[in-house]
């Protein structure tokens, strides 16, 4: 396997950090909801892609192509969900500082050294 390249690492490291804040954020959501609301149930989707995004950084770290995939997937939910959340009352710019490190991991997977990491 390849050395894994410098862009990798950060996003390894913006998926942990990532993960870890939306768990945060969806455990404060649904404690202050108290009760099943769509509010609720957006912060529970938010903790479970959380963790997923916790784990697929752990496989991004080791050269994995299904956590690449499973990277994609998530980091796009995550901007989804940001969006989604400006309609239950969060302002633009938090939805915009929220995919931030989303979108900065989605740019970093898919540079030519990744690619080359990845074995594509």
């Amino acid at each position: 396997m390849n050395k894994r390249p410098v862009g990798v690492t950060i996003v390894a490291i913006i998926a942990w950090v990532s993960g870890l804040l939306q768990i945060i954020a969806s455990i404060f959501v649904i404690v202050a909801a108290l009760v099943i609301t769509p509010v609720a149930l957006v912060a529970w989707l938010s903790l479970a892609i959380g963790i997923v995004t916790l784990i697929v950084g752990v496989g991004l770290w080791r050269g994995s192509r299904t956590a690449r995939t499973v990277a994609t997937i998530v980091f796009i939910a995550n901007i989804v969900l940001e969006v989604l959340g400006m309609f239950n009352g969060e302002s633009l710019w938090s939805a915009i500082s929220g995919s931030i490190l989303s979108i900065i991991g989605l740019i970093l997977l898919y540079t030519s050294s990744a690619r080359a990491y990845f074995g594509d």
